[in-house]
């Protein structure tokens, strides 16, 4: 097999992990007082892209990486963020709700964002072309329906998921972490050449995106802990989905540049927020 055709059998162990690991009193917390999951998706799902396409829109560079900044943000969360959130003493409850709605969304959200960016700014003579049916397509079989698969055994056999929940968290990320670093050093030239020219247009994203999520939360009184997962979850992104998307959907790896990218200054900035909630917010993680 190549890398190619193991990257959407990776991904979709990895989503389908994210769905054994969902428990219905998740939801239950957290629909309980839904005001602070109606804040973090509405950052996510509609702030976040506006952001990135007003930055893509002053970029001046190769517009494969302005679009790919775009495939980026119409992503849902990312995997480690659940994780992150319970270390930096967020809501560990609301961090699993906003990652497997997002990512269940994805279907839609993903093609509708993406076909709005392409009509923005990808004008005619280019080699990117935007097949929204694929794109749908592909999010359904390696997002939603692994997601839907492992949310029916969570339910059949609760028992057994709990009893492997630790080991197919640890075995997704690092599946996620090899998917990263395996397009990283498949484009590391491409990368060196291009981390300054885009770098600065992700690093604006990353801080502008988590810092909307903390002020929307602070300001509508959202609890600490949720102001601290909104934030998180508003920084992090699926990029291993984006890379799917560039190479298996839309086959042109270097709209993936981006996402590659993006990895890195997500998981800096993720470390200073955990190291900035634990001084200021709490010392002990919160996994309400």
């Amino acid at each position: 097999m190549t890398a190619q055709q193991l990257l959407p059998i990776g991904l979709a162990f990895i989503m389908f992990a994210v769905g054994t690991g969902l428990n219905l009193t998740h939801f239950k917390q957290v629909l309980a007082h839904p005001k602070s999951l109606f804040v973090g998706l509405a950052n996510q799902i509609v702030l976040l892209p506006i952001i990135a396409l007003f930055i893509a829109s002053f970029y001046t560079g190769p517009v494969e990486f302005a679009f790919g900044l775009m495939i980026l943000a119409a992503c849902p969360g990312g995997i480690t963020s659940n994780l992150l959130s319970v270390l930096a003493g967020g809501n560990a409850a609301l961090s699993v709700c906003m990652t497997a709605i997002t990512s269940l969304c994805s279907i839609i959200t993903v093609p509708v964002i993406l076909g709005l960016s392409y009509q923005f700014l990808v004008g005619e003579g280019t080699t990117i072309t935007m097949p929204v049916g694929r794109v749908m397509g592909g999010i359904f079989l390696i997002t939603a329906l692994p997601i839907a698969l492992g949310m029916v055994l969570k339910a059949k056999k609760p028992d057994l998921c709990e009893k492997h929940q630790r080991g197919l968290r640890r075995t997704a990320t690092v599946i996620f972490a090899l998917i990263v670093a395996g397009a990283f050093i498949a484009n590391k030239d491409n990368i060196a050449t291009h981390f300054l020219d885009v770098g600065l247009d992700l690093i604006t994203l990353n801080i502008a995106t988590i810092c909307f999520g903390f002020l929307s939360a602070f300001y509508l009184k959202s609890s600490p802990p949720e102001q601290i997962t909104i934030s998180i979850e508003c920084g992090l992104q699926n990029v291993a989905l984006a890379i799917f998307l560039a190479i298996n959907v839309l086959e042109k790896p270097e709209l993936m540049v981006p996402a590659i990218i993006y990895a890195v200054i997500m998981n800096v900035s993720a470390i200073v927020l955990i190291v900035l909630a634990r001084k200021f917010f709490t010392k002990r993680p919160s996994l309400a």
